[in-house]
This record gives structure tokens, C-alpha cells and sequence, in this order.
């Protein structure tokens, strides 16, 4: 039987559909592997300390040498503060590369990248971050779940540097993906920032967002082009997250069903308002309960640009 990768025996163990015939094609050091993981994942940093330092010796020593436990087992540690402050940059860098050479476009390589990506977004390297970012892709063979989540990261990184266009395309790139993988939390967080940022620009002569995707093509000017977005896309998006977080409206304090009444009244929206006032009675929030009640539709702008 041969060995399940890292990648494979990380993900049966998530869904604890790991078999005992399964461990048999791990190795011990990977079987050790897999034990700090759900360490650090059920008891915290503290308790996987000394045995990552242990699988990192072994995985360098000349028995148990396994290139791939010691960049992913550098990658954690780098991850939870076992390393000084000034090499964990180092450290994830050391172990992306690494993985690119081993694993290239694996979940793990992946992660790696989303992982270094942030650590250049922590310490103010925004473009650094957009950089790595743009390694993770389909195209290298990456899952689509996590390149859905790098799409919502880089969407809010260019928000962040005031490029409004881009965070809009990479926010509704994110929800895409992340709708299309069934992880329908994720999408409603990508929608709701979308969202959020949309209302401030719309304009009837926009192009859809589906289009402005497609024909995305590498920018040779920096300065970034105008914000317009469609209303079709709000209300494409507004009923998508209807669906999703009117399951359940409870709660009281509800500023994403608040979201939905403002895209109601910004797109004159009956569909998006009908929803809501099916739900006002299991709403527990009281500001968005009197929204609700008083959504007026009529003459309402659908064109701010």
C-alpha cells in the first residue's frame, strides 16, 4: 500500500474517517506528524511545543528523514511561536519554498503561501502580501477553497489600499468560489463585505461583475479605474445572502440583516424586501426589526454615480 500524502491523511483525520488500514501506509514519524496537528488544533500551541521539536529532529535524521514533515512541522512551528519573533518570516518563507519544490500546488503548499501572505500583511508589507497571493491560483493546481480564500483576502487588502475596483472583483471571485464549494458561511462573510462596499457605487451603466472577471486582464496602469456597480449584482448578491443568514434571523445585534435592508432600499428591491418581512417575525434585533417595518421602496435611487 502506498503512503497517503501529509495532505490526504490531514483531511481523513479532520472528518475522523482515518481507518485503521489507513495508518498502516502512515509512516510513524507521519503518524506523529498527524498527532501534533490534532494537538494543536484541540489543546493549543503549548502542549505540541516539545513534540514538534521532537518530529523536526527525527524528520532531519538519518533514519527518518522526510523532507516534507520538516517543512510542514517549520511551518507550524513558525506558526505558533516556537521560533524567535525575527525568523518567523524566515522561517515561512523556508518552508513555502520548500513545499513548491515537493508539493507544488497541494493544500499544504497553499496554506504555506496564505500563511506567508498574512505574515507580510501583519507587518504593513501590503504589496508583499498581494505578491504571494498571487501565487495561489487554479491554475497551479490549488484547491479552489482555499484560493477562495486568498480571493477574500486580497480583496480586502486592496480595500485597504484604497483600489475599491479590485476588492470588488476579488470579493465576488471569493464568494463564487466558496458558493461553488458549499461553504456557504464563507460565501455569506465574502457577500456581506462585497456588499458593504458595493452600495457606495452604484450605476446602471456598470458592467456585471460575472463580466468584469472574465475580462479581467493584467494592468498596465497602476492608477486603479473607476468604481461602478451594477444593481442586477446587488440584488443577485442581496438574495444570495437572504438565502443563507435569513435561516436563521435571531440575534440582537444584526448588522448583516441590516446590510439587506439597506440593499432593499438602495435598489428599490420588492424580492429582497419580501424576504426580510417573511423573516421580521423571528428577528430579535429591534433596530433591524423597525427597518424592516418601515422599508419604503418608492423612490428610491438605484443610480448614486
Amino acid at each position: 500500500m502506498s503512503e497517503l500524502s501529509l495532505d490526504e491523511a490531514l483531511a481523513l483525520d479532520a472528518t475522523g474517517s482515518m481507518q485503521p488500514e489507513s495508518r498502516i501506509s502512515l509512516s510513524p514519524l507521519r503518524r506523529d506528524f498527524l498527532l501534533m496537528a490534532r494537538t494543536i488544533s484541540e489543546d493549543g500551541a503549548v502542549e505540541a511545543l516539545s513534540l514538534s521539536e521532537e518530529i523536526l529532529d527525527r524528520s532531519r535524521s538519518g533514519d527518518e528523514r522526510d523532507p516534507e514533515v520538516e517543512a510542514r512541522v517549520r511551518l507550524d512551528r513558525a506558526l505558533i511561536g516556537a521560533v524567535e519573533e525575527e525568523r518567523v518570516g524566515h522561517e515561512l518563507r523556508w518552508a513555502t519554498d520548500r513545499l513548491a519544490t515537493l508539493r507544488p500546488g497541494s493544500p499544504g503548499h497553499a496554506l504555506a503561501l496564505l500563511n506567508l501572505a498574512s505574515w507580510h500583511a501583519s507587518i504593513g508589507e501590503t504589496m508583499m502580501a498581494l505578491a504571494v497571493h498571487s501565487e495561489i491560483t487554479t491554475a497551479s493546481k490549488h484547491p479552489n477553497d482555499l484560493v477562495a480564500l486568498s480571493r477574500l483576502e486580497v480583496g480586502r487588502l486592496h480595500q485597504k489600499i484604497g483600489d475599491v475596483p479590485s476588492s470588488l472583483r476579488h470579493h465576488w471571485s471569493s464568494a463564487s468560489r466558496f458558493s461553488a464549494e458549499g461553504m456557504i458561511g464563507e460565501e455569506a462573510i465574502a457577500l456581506l463585505e462585497w456588499l458593504d462596499l458595493a452600495l457606495d457605487f452604484l450605476s446602471e451603466d456598470a458592467e456585471r461583475m460575472g463580466d468584469v472577471i472574465a475580462n479581467t486582464m493584467p494592468r498596465t496602469n497602476l492608477e486603479p479605474s473607476e468604481a461602478k456597480v451594477h444593481p442586477d449584482d446587488v440584488l443577485e448578491a442581496g438574495l444570495r445572502l437572504a438565502g443563507i443568514i435569513l435561516d436563521d434571523p435571531s440575534g440582537e445585534k444584526r448588522p448583516d440583516i441590516g446590510l439587506l435592508v439597506d440593499a432593499a432600499h438602495c435598489i428599490s428591491s420588492n424580492e429582497i424586501a419580501e424576504s426580510l418581512r417573511e423573516k421580521v417575525g423571528s428577528m430579535q434585533d429591534a433596530q433591524v426589526i423597525e427597518w424592516v417595518q418601515e422599508l419604503e421602496l418608492n423612490g428610491s435611487e438605484t443610480d448614486q454615480s
